[in-house]
């Protein structure tokens, strides 16, 4: 259409000046007078200004531009009144036609004839001019006539002329399909009806109009309205149309229904949208590169477990976040996984898969790979999950498994020791209340390391839970301590807890708190004050029952010297005093029993 256009004017601007030429002759000689007198006043001029100068050396180009602009016939003309001229006014002698010079005869002779020549050329060109005008014309109007023939049988296009006021001129079959109008109704009717109300009523018709005349075509995607009123989105072209003369003598109007063309962008836009939020939300990295493994995606999960921009990582290889020693193999799994035509797979089934930071970190990471084509290209899209705290929690979780079956284990082998003495030491009929105390005392130093987590206790809290049996209004201001703050591992603090009990036990039963006056002083200190050191405990009783040494020892006196040495690496000393019962434990400082500063 817009070939046909230019074509259209081109030959109008060609016929029409060929109309004026032929039309008005006056015109062409008076133009040939006007070219013969600047050059006759250059000849003047030149001759005035320099002297003597070769005859016709104006008239040559005169004559040459007569011919060419204004025809054979005023160029003949300009041949003539130029060699008069010259031979009248210039040559001697000067006023008359008389030439004496053969010189000069021979150059009169050369300008008619070599400016007759110039405008026999002139005129076969102009022919030859006028001949490729009307094969021209010729080849247009059978393009035209092939271009109605496309106009009629055309389907998808609605396709309709206008009037330079904007009238519906024509109407083919396709656009009654499209819009609704037959072409009864709808030519000679203004186009704007073809415009939402709103739209037309702004003046956009008349504002396209104008357009498509000033730049030589219009093309737009805009809504349009069908006679039923609904609307739909439509690619238009407008295409001013001229006649032989360069006159505008209508439009020629195009138009496609692109709904649903229009549907599928917004649709795809929508889900492109969609997926994009998906992605840049995603807590985990995702990572799509192309056949080369070049970074195409990048989201901001994978900026913050790589530590590096996605504008620095894009266009990237992928291998800048494999450590270098798996790279090598890691490219040869992906071009192996792009060879099965498997949409996706899980990564890492042979060992634990590592990354590397843009620090040159790495970590442990999970992984799985899809590969799909996109416009002829392989895409692969890798998902990533940083399992460093997971692997930590694990280990933990290991370390946490063992030391419990440690400690269970240990606490078995406690209790099962602690069964068997009570049996051996206590009365049949004691043999509960005892055994289940000392369970007791076990467990409450359990719950004392539980709430470390295991890391230790301080020693005043194991002397406290301790006494806690016995922990009742009037009896807890019964007792004192002192000392500094000194830390003990959970062995270390199990095996104190323990003695302890059994202090505070036999104390309730024949010491200090078995009356109503008794007192207990415990304190402790580290001696020396200097490293290595050792700590040193000392339980007193008060007030109680005048003590008298047992005859036999019992399993908590084999308790407190046994555990005490073979645990703690330490000593004791009981002391029975008629005026209370004293113990010493001395136990040497190490990292599991240390002094707090």
């Amino acid at each position: 259409m817009i070939t046909l256009r230019r074509q259209t004017r081109s030959v109008a601007s060609a016929t029409t000046m060929q109309h004026v030429w032929k039309r008005h002759w006056s015109f062409r000689y008076g133009v040939a007078v006007t070219i013969f007198v600047l050059a006759a006043a250059l000849r003047l001029f030149l001759e005035a200004r320099y002297g003597a100068i070769p005859p016709y050396l104006t008239f040559y180009p005169a004559t040459i531009i007569a011919a060419v602009v204004c025809g054979a016939g005023p160029g003949v003309f300009i041949t003539v009144l130029s060699a008069a001229f010259e031979a009248i006014c210039l040559l001697e002698p000067r006023g008359g036609f008389a030439i004496e010079r053969p010189s000069d005869a021979i150059a009169l002779v050369v300008f008619v004839v070599m400016g007759l020549l110039i405008c026999a050329m002139a005129g076969a060109l102009q022919r030859i001019k006028e001949r490729e005008h009307r094969l021209i014309q010729r080849a247009l109007r059978d393009s035209e006539d092939r271009y109605r023939l496309v106009i009629t049988s055309v389907k998808d296009y609605a396709i309709f002329m206008l009037d330079p006021q904007g009238r519906v001129a024509t109407w083919n079959a396709s656009a009654q399909r499209i819009k609704g109008w037959t072409a009864e109704e709808a030519v000679g009717h203004d186009f704007s009806l073809l415009f939402p109300q709103e739209v037309a009523q702004a003046g956009r018709p008349l504002e396209v109009l104008r357009l498509a005349a000033a730049e030589g075509g219009f093309h737009e995607e805009a809504e349009r309205v069908r006679k039923d009123g609904s609307r739909f989105w439509a690619d238009v072209s407008i295409t001013p149309l001229y006649d032989e003369s360069g006159r505008l003598t209508g439009y020629a109007n195009i138009l496609r229904d692109i709904s649903e063309r229009k549907q599928a962008t917004r649709e795809m836009a929508e889900s492109r949208s969609r997926l994009a939020g998906v992605v840049d939300s995603a807590m985990d990295a995702i990572i799509t590169v192309d056949e080369d493994q070049r970074i195409v995606l990048f989201n901001a999960a994978a900026e913050a477990m790589f530590g590096c921009p996605a504008k620095q990582a894009l266009g990237g290889p992928l291998g800048q976040f494999i450590p270098p020693r798996f790279r090598e193999a890691h490219a040869g799994h992906v071009r192996g996984f792009a060879e099965t035509g498997v949409t996706s797979r899980a990564m890492g089934k042979l060992g634990t898969l590592y990354g590397v930071r843009r620090s040159g970190k790495e970590f442990p990471i999970e992984a799985s790979i899809s590969q799909a084509s996109v416009d002829g290209r392989k895409l692969f899209t890798v998902i990533l999950r940083d399992i460093t705290e997971r692997k930590r929690a694990d280990e933990h979780q290991s370390l946490l498994l063992s030391e419990l079956v440690h400690r269970v284990k240990n606490t078995l082998s406690v209790v099962q020791s602690i069964a068997a003495q009570t049996r051996r030491s206590t009365a049949p009929e004691q043999f509960y209340d005892t055994f289940a105390g000392r369970l007791a005392a076990l467990g409450a130093a359990h719950d004392l390391l539980t709430r470390s987590e295991w890391e230790g206790a301080w020693l005043a809290d194991v002397i406290r839970i301790g006494l806690q049996p016995y922990a009742v209004s009037d009896v807890a201001e019964r007792w004192t301590m002192d000392g500094p703050a000194i830390w003990l591992a959970p062995n270390e603090a199990v095996t104190l807890s323990l003695a302890f009990h059994e202090l505070t036990t036999n104390a309730a039963k024949y010491g200090a708190l078995s009356g109503v006056n008794g007192t207990i002083a415990i304190r402790w200190q580290v001696q020396p004050d200097g490293e290595p050191g050792e700590l040193a405990i000392h339980w007193r009783e008060h007030g109680g029952p005048v003590v008298v040494t047992p005859s036999r020892r019992g399993f908590g006196s084999r308790l407190l010297e046994r555990a005490i040495a073979h645990e703690l690496g330490g000593e004791t000393q009981m002391h029975f005093d008629p005026a209370g019962a004293q113990c010493r434990f001395r136990i040497p400082l190490s990292p599991r029993i240390r002094r707090q500063p």
